[in-house]
């Protein structure tokens, strides 16, 4: 690999440098602007992809220079013209193999073996890699045949992105994550099922600006990866004004509402989308999501059986279901939906974990405990599995492990609150008393607002006649709830343990 780039470098040093004005977007205004907003107003034939796509790449918060990503472009494409004129080959289709052997042979220019880092979307990580995905290879396939004049144009299916050369005359489908090779529409057609609406964005030779929007809906994608939901909202919301009709930006839009808890505005999104691609099974599977948060668990169950009906092996959809049929109280069919998802991913760690719930609210303990135990051997750190094995041991009477795995669980998540409460119980069953009156401690250094946490602590403190302890235990929960009667009658009790009458008094009435 190192010969080759060497190679490269004496060629480039060895060929004529190519003027500037030979590359065919010299005179695009759109190299000279570095805002969004302004390169997203300009006229179709004025956008610099290239530039736009670098500029995009410095709002992400990349420290490098813009003109000297752009400069490697143009290195990239002078090179290319040298080596046309010196094959003699003209600024057509004959230029394509050229392009490929250059990129993806010499260069060694390569797709990403899964698109899930967000930082594989930019031009600038492309050109410093040399990987990218269907997108981002394309955007630089792009950019380099808008510097040499080429009629290439972005094309989007569902789920998909490449490049089509088509002078009016010949046509071919560039295929960027295969070293650029090419492949009839029908390869396309049979493989993604893009919608046949003549007004689709899907096939269709896209504008520069309308390559952008899909890159919009990516880069959406990309801000919702960091956490960035704010950002994510503008850039998916652009994607949809620029391709209204591309379905990927609508569900994407949609989870971001989702996130954000705006669920109206994501069922409209997946509504919209589901327009235009209504086979799509994870949108069906998200908005049977929505459902679930608005309590319509009916309607939910419907487009969670129609996303497994479009896809049976979906085994998130089938994990979904199974939690709804449990909403619903169908413990039978939620348990054996569960177990299908489980067939399906057998290293679903939340699916065990979800049975195991079941079992425990069908009181069939021993059956949570076996299922629970699966979810933490493929996840020892998944803390709702390590409670609820707890809890089932507690449930079955096996109290003393009940104990142990309260207090695994706190190991995995020394904050939570249910962990020690659970284990407070079990040491009280046990007769533990002082492990009891420290768990509740732990506790209450975490959340000092449990009420349940302090009534019991108080008890635990009457019953041992620590009645001074319990009074300021018992005050304390009802200054956070002031109507509790039952840590006010509790409270009366410890008074009249110490006949302050009148206090108590007041506290029974």
């Amino acid at each position: 690999m190192k010969k080759t780039i060497y190679c490269v470098i004496m060629l480039s040093l060895l060929a004529p440098a190519a003027s500037a004005a030979q590359l065919s977007n010299s005179r695009k205004l759109g190299q000279n602007i570095y805002s969004i907003d302004r390169i997203l107003r300009l006229d179709d034939a004025d956008i610099d992809i290239c530039t736009a796509a670098l500029v995009i790449s410095r709002n992400w918060g990349t420290p490098k220079n813009l003109h000297r990503y752009r400069m490697k472009v143009d290195d990239m494409a002078e090179e290319l013209i040298y080596r046309a004129k010196r094959q003699g080959l003209r600024r057509d289709h004959t230029m394509i193999g050229l392009i490929n052997e250059y990129l993806f042979e010499e260069l060694g220019y390569e797709p990403v073996k899964d698109a899930d880092n967000p930082e594989d979307l930019f031009l600038h990580t492309v050109l410093d890699k040399k990987r990218g995905y269907c997108l981002s290879l394309s955007v630089l396939y792009l950019s380099i045949g808008e510097r040499l004049g080429l009629p290439l144009y972005g094309v989007v299916v569902p789920g998909h992105f490449f490049v089509r050369y088509d002078d009016g005359r010949k046509t071919y489908n560039i295929e960027t994550t295969s070293k650029g090779a090419i492949a009839p529409d029908k390869h396309y057609i049979e493989k993604f099922n893009p919608p046949t609406d003549p007004d689709s964005v899907y096939m269709k030779n896209l504008t520069t600006l309308e390559t952008l929007g899909c890159f919009f809906n990516n880069l959406g994608n990309s801000y919702s990866e960091v956490g960035d939901i704010e950002t994510a909202l503008i850039r998916l919301k652009i994607a949809t004004e620029i391709n209204p009709s591309l379905a990927e930006a609508h569900t994407n839009l949609g989870n971001a509402y989702l996130q954000k808890g705006m669920i109206e505005k994501a069922l409209d999104e997946y509504l919209a989308a589901l327009a235009i691609l209504p086979d799509e099974h994870k949108t069906r599977n998200n908005l049977a999501n929505v459902y679930v948060r608005l309590g319509l668990l009916n309607q939910a169950v419907a487009e969670y059986q129609e996303a497994i009906e479009l896809a049976p092996d979906f085994a998130q959809a089938h994990k979904n279901l199974g939690q709804t049929y449990r909403r619903q109280g169908k413990m039978i069919t939620a348990a054996r939906t569960l177990k299908k998802a489980i067939s399906i991913d057998h290293n679903d760690a939340e699916a065990y974990s979800i049975l195991g719930d079941i079992y425990r609210e069908s009181d069939k303990p021993d059956s949570a405990i076996f299922h629970y135990k699966k979810a933490l051997k493929i996840d020892p750190q998944f803390v709702h599995a390590s409670s609820g094995l707890a809890h089932a041991y507690m449930e079955s009477g096996k109290l003393k492990d009940a104990v142990r795995q309260f207090i695994a669980t706190t190991e995995i998540d020394p904050a939570n609150t249910n962990a020690y409460f659970g284990l407070a119980v079990a040491c009280n069953k046990l007769g533990w008393g002082e492990d009891e009156i420290q768990a509740y401690q732990q506790l209450l250094a975490i959340d000092p607002y449990m009420v349940p946490a302090l009534q019991n602590l108080g008890n635990i403190y009457l019953s041992e006649k620590m009645y001074e302890d319990a009074i300021e235990i018992y005050s304390r929960a009802i200054a956070i709830e002031p109507s509790n009667s039952g840590v006010q009658y509790n409270l009366g009790v410890t008074y009249a343990q110490l006949e302050m009458y009148e206090e108590a008094l007041q506290q029974y009435l």
